[in-house]
């Protein structure tokens, strides 16, 4: 899940300088209730300490309301939330007591929906939020106190570094620079200056590792992050579902199962609803049967919209990966009974669920033994196969793919550029995301070497390949990477 947490920004104040102006928390008690999914007591000492509608009331509801939604992301629930923050909006528009408090507050209502509403892939609201929560802090963000200053630029840097390069004329014709925004740098302040077992260490070390497990070139950086800090906070369930991920995008498939599993037990009830669908996830990579078990929790779950059909995908692969056509199809079955998905990963399920023709078990198998960071054997297993041959065509393809991606993330740079570039000589036969993806990640390895010229080209052969899945996800890391070249 992606899943920031609050931004916002002020280039001028924004550079590293040490400030003088108090930092000033708003409730840390009853955020760290929030934070730690404690409704119940937070929502206790929220009425007896603000009054109803008063700019603190008004942030700490938003606050609360923007994790249950994450935690959720249903459509229902986020149009919901827009409705109800467009009169807190009001509110604080209204209100002759609200302050600098009051625009703070706005501020961060503004990017929650800018955050929910993408959830949704609603992203012209998404963009047109976060544009609106640029605008107040460009105007009123010089009161901030410092550790907002930190953390909501820091999130907006990064934000922002997302945007594909066709939009950033259009940034410049609103007036938004992003060029004086922290990024990195304001979440890392904002996370070292808090004090130990706070709400403000807690969040900041949520955004660190969100931050970089979401947008990293480096997979293993928020897990490295995470190790180097010794997994402070781990009780916390947010935390420890965050350093589950992170372990699991390092290749680390075995740590993220402990993690996901220490509490919830057969017969427990998971933290939230997604606790089941990536202990399914990661159990499927594992070849394990209760990966099915997790996954049908999950879909049992009717709060949430997202990754349903991912969930009976993942669900109807384990059966075809041993062979049981007639599980398979009763999961096809289920799949026709959901709404139409709306994220790119559940579009992309449907898709291959829904083909005349169902992925190849080896190819299948092959792919969960790399999603979960078992590289030696998949990379044995991918050489077994393309020896004995009967494998042809994008399946043969996919086979070079997923050797070249075990061979990259192993350090064996010359073997995995050699294997990248076979199958990027397959484009016309394979047909595929993988192609443009193994020029980017081709143009990775270069760039780790040093060779810059031939890591432009090839995130430029990205760019001119990326016709498939995931299209915007993979223009956004070739067109970053030229960024970070030109540096």
């Amino acid at each position: 899940m992606r899943k920031g947490f609050l931004i916002v920004l002020y280039a001028l104040l924004l550079s590293g300088t040490i400030l003088s102006a108090q930092s000033i928390p708003f409730d840390p008690e009853i955020r760290k209730l929030y934070l730690d999914l404690d409704t119940v007591g937070g929502n206790r000492l929220l009425a007896q300490r603000y009054p109803v509608n008063s700019p603190d009331f008004i942030r700490l509801t938003g606050y609360r309301e923007f994790l249950i939604n994450i935690l959720h992301q249903s459509k229902i629930r986020t149009e919901k939330f827009k409705s109800e923050s467009s009169v807190w909006i009001q509110l604080l528009d209204k209100s002759r007591n609200a302050g600098i408090s009051g625009q703070a507050a706005s501020a961060e209502i503004h990017l929650y929906r800018s955050i929910l509403t993408a959830q949704i892939s609603d992203y012209k609201t998404s963009a047109t939020e976060l544009i609106s929560c640029y605008k107040i802090i460009a105007r009123s963000g010089m009161d901030f106190n410092v550790n907002d200053r930190n953390k909501l630029s820091g999130i907006l840097g990064v934000l922002f570094q997302q945007i594909p390069d066709q939009y950033i004329k259009y940034l410049k014709l609103l007036g938004i620079r992003t060029s004086g925004l922290s990024g990195y740098n304001g979440l890392e302040r904002f996370y070292g200056s808090a004090l130990p077992g706070t709400a403000q260490r807690m969040e900041g070390y949520l955004l660190m590792v969100t931050a970089l497990k979401e947008f990293s070139q480096d997979p293993g950086a928020a897990w490295s992050f995470i190790q180097s800090e010794g997994s402070p906070m781990i009780e916390n369930p947010l935390i420890r579902y965050q350093c589950a991920l992170s372990a699991l995008k390092a290749g680390d498939c075995n740590t993220a199962v402990n993690l996901l599993e220490t509490g919830v037990r057969p017969n427990a009830k998971a933290p939230f609803s997604y606790w089941n669908y990536q202990l399914g996830r990661t159990k499927l990579y594992q070849d394990s049967p209760e990966s099915v078990v997790y996954f049908d929790k999950f879909l049992s779950d009717p709060s949430s919209d997202n990754y349903k059909h991912s969930a009976i995908s993942m669900a109807a692969f384990y059966f075809l990966v041993h062979g049981k056509q007639d599980q398979v199809n009763q999961y096809i079955i289920n799949l026709r009974n959901l709404n139409a998905p709306l994220n790119m990963i559940d579009k992309q399920a449907l898709i291959e669920l829904s083909a005349a023709k169902l992925p190849n078990p080896y190819l299948l198998r092959m792919r969960f033994l790399f999603d979960g960071g078992y590289y030696e054997e998949c990379m044995k297993d991918c050489v077994t196969l393309l020896l004995a041959g009967g494998i042809s065509g994008p399946e043969d393809g996919e086979l070079l793919y997923r050797k070249a991606r075990c061979e990259q993330r192993l350090g064996r740079t010359p073997a995995a550029l050699k294997t990248f570039q076979e199958v990027i000589a397959r484009a016309d036969r394979i047909n595929s995301y993988i192609v443009p993806n193994s020029a980017l990640q081709a143009g990775y390895l270069y760039k780790k070497t040093g060779q810059k010229e031939l890591a432009r080209k090839y995130y430029n052969i990205c760019l001119d390949l990326n016709k498939y899945a995931y299209r915007d996800g993979i223009n956004r890391q070739a067109q970053a990477a030229l960024r970070e070249l030109d540096k």
